[in-house]
């Protein structure tokens, strides 16, 4: 049976990352093949980049949160719901939204004068026995090379780190404040996880470089689009093949 399409609310949802697996699985199997949606898609995201880069550009220190596009799509959908839910129902809907808006929240204040931060963040937050689900389940590097494309225009290929003995196990998008994230976890025959992070450049520049932060190394560059950057345990032989590997492109 062919999934329903989406709905404004789910479309919102969908470029905000608050969708379930199962829905959001179906939304991309419609848009590979509905010419229309996805073009609706490309659309609703472009507009929402163009707006995140005009809040960027306000004197502000701090843009608003109640202007960011992905609380003014939720405010719209909140108000939408109150008009047809009971109380009951609004409960859980704000009770949902509540959770499927953690994890972006978690990344949205990263640590000041820390490069990528959030990644790190974002390497606790995937890497411990309670992670949330991945969005895409996959062990085949092109799948997911083809699913970080859809997302992320004209951005750095994930790096190959099969010859240190890390494969790719699937991949998660993020809210963040700078705007859509992803995450692409890698892991050995031990379950040890290397974490590859890009995101849209916020208001500072980070270069290149690497540092150690809990544990972890951080090393992390950055190109005309977006910031990158590859999280790994800093006290793992493994790892510190691949922290060896990345040394000359930082």
């Amino acid at each position: 049976m062919r999934p329903t399409p989406p709905s404004q609310d789910e479309l919102s949802a969908y470029l905000d990352g608050e969708l379930s697996p199962t829905r959001l699985a179906e939304i991309e199997a419609l848009a590979a093949t509905d010419a229309s949606l996805a073009s609706e898609i490309t659309r609703l995201r472009a507009e929402t980049q163009q707006l995140r880069a005009a809040l960027a550009a306000l004197p502000s220190p701090e843009p608003a949160p109640r202007l960011d596009p992905a609380a003014l799509r939720r405010g719209l959908r909140q108000r939408r719901q109150r008009r047809l839910a009971t109380a009951a129902s609004l409960m859980l809907a704000l009770g949902l939204g509540i959770t499927g808006g953690w994890y972006g929240r978690e990344l949205a204040a990263p640590a000041p004068g820390l490069p990528m931060a959030d990644a790190v963040q974002a390497y606790h937050l995937f890497s411990g026995e309670n992670a949330p689900p991945v969005d895409f389940a996959a062990n085949e590097p092109g799948a997911l090379q083809h699913w970080l494309d859809r997302h992320f225009d004209a951005a750095a290929p994930m790096p190959d780190l099969g010859p240190y003995g890390f494969h790719p196990v699937g991949a998660r998008l993020m809210a963040t404040e700078q705007g859509a994230a992803a995450v692409v976890l890698y892991k050995d025959e031990r379950g040890e996880t290397v974490l590859f992070y890009i995101r849209p450049p916020g208001r500072t520049a980070i270069g290149r470089g690497s540092r150690r932060d809990d544990g972890l190394v951080a090393q992390y560059w950055a190109d005309r689009s977006y910031h990158y950057a590859v999280v790994s345990v800093g006290s793992s032989p493994r790892s510190a093949a691949v922290q060896q590997a990345l040394a000359p492109l930082i």
